[in-house]
């Protein structure tokens, strides 16, 4: 739901921004939907294929979309109990909120972050370790997907699926991605990095006061020694790293089951390679988590790759379903429930 601000004083044409871009992008993706539909035979075969699925691998597929889920909530756990106690209902519920409700607003993750970040204040976080244990819980998540999507296309290339004479050049900037990954997290442990970042920052602030530039790098310093207190040393990088990691392969799960629930196989490479054009897809502006784009883009990925196309279609509706609808739902449900439960400080689970 887009709540508009109560401010009736600015012009009309502002107001009506927020429900005019969700107007066009669900017209978009409307139309989109209707063109992978009827390109697969229409909607009446596209609803023989979903019926025809087996529920065996359709629970698969929903177990591992709760493994997801339950995966950020462990990680946004740990980072959490670094600035104070929170017990593990909470945390999994803020994980629903952040990553299942925020997948879905029109500014994703955004709506997500900042209910989130409320009820972290609410209990005894001030904004900076709200903001900042939410921050780092998407620094991991985003540069994780990253890694993982980039080996598995050059996994997918030197296997064979796709010809390396036509994909070099994804091969080529898929390292290029690992490098520049490994160089930035290198820079980030760094205090001078951070300093830099934000004297950076404050030059292209145009309608702001600008604070000194030492000033800057002081608070810059001390940012960056909250946020290295928090992330903690090597091995607990390399934990929240990896829970990561397991996240963006049981998304890719989910999509191995609906396929196989379809009646078809697919390699567990080539869904995770469908499934990273399909998250990557769902960042389109406009589109409420790639509504249309993403049911057009993981059909024609598993198409190429020998899937019919009216299975295919059936294997992305029930992967939406299970891996955004339904998280979506419960992280509405979560925020409810995280409102009726405020506290001023949470007891921590030993």
């Amino acid at each position: 739901m887009i709540v508009l601000p109560d401010d009736t004083t600015g012009p009309a044409r502002a107001r009506l921004n927020p429900r005019v871009k969700l107007i066009v992008g669900l017209v978009v993706g409307v139309a989109a939907v209707w063109l992978v539909v009827s390109t697969a035979g229409g909607v009446g075969d596209a609803i023989d294929a979903v019926r025809r699925m087996r529920s065996g691998f359709v629970e698969v597929a929903l177990a591992a979309a709760a493994a997801r889920l339950a995966l950020y909530g462990l990680q946004l756990l740990w980072l959490a109990r670094r600035s104070g106690p929170l017990d593990v209902r909470t945390a999994f519920g803020l994980a629903l909120v952040v990553f299942g409700f925020g997948a879905v607003t029109p500014a994703a993750p955004a709506e997500g972050l900042t209910i989130a970040s409320r009820e972290l204040q609410q209990r005894g976080r001030t904004k900076g370790q709200a903001r900042l244990t939410l921050g780092l819980c998407e620094w991991f998540a985003q540069r994780t997907f990253y890694v993982v999507a980039a080996i598995d296309l050059i996994v997918v290339v030197s296997i064979g699926h796709l010809a390396m004479a036509n994909s070099w050049p994804l091969v080529i900037g898929a390292t290029m991605v690992l490098f520049a990954l490994a160089g930035t997290a290198m820079l980030a442990r760094r205090p001078t990095s951070a300093e830099r970042v934000a004297v950076i920052l404050a030059a292209i602030r145009i309608r702001q006061p600008k604070a000194p530039a030492e000033t800057t790098r002081a608070v810059a310093d001390v940012w960056h020694a909250q946020a290295m207190e928090m992330i903690g040393p090597a091995a607990k990088r390399v934990r929240l790293a990896a829970v990561s990691a397991g996240a963006v392969l049981a998304d890719a799960a989910t999509l191995w089951a609906t396929c196989h629930a379809a009646g078809f196989h697919i390699h567990p490479e080539l869904a995770l390679l469908a499934t990273t054009v399909g998250t990557m897809a769902s960042w389109i502006p406009l589109l409420p988590s790639g509504l249309g784009v993403v049911e057009a883009a993981i059909p024609a990925i598993l198409h190429r790759f020998g899937a019919p196309l009216d299975d295919a279609l059936a294997a992305t509706l029930v992967y939406r379903a299970a891996g955004t609808l339904l998280p979506a739902l419960a992280g509405g449900v979560a925020i409810a429930a995280l409102r009726s439960h405020r506290a001023p400080n949470d007891p921590s689970d030993a």
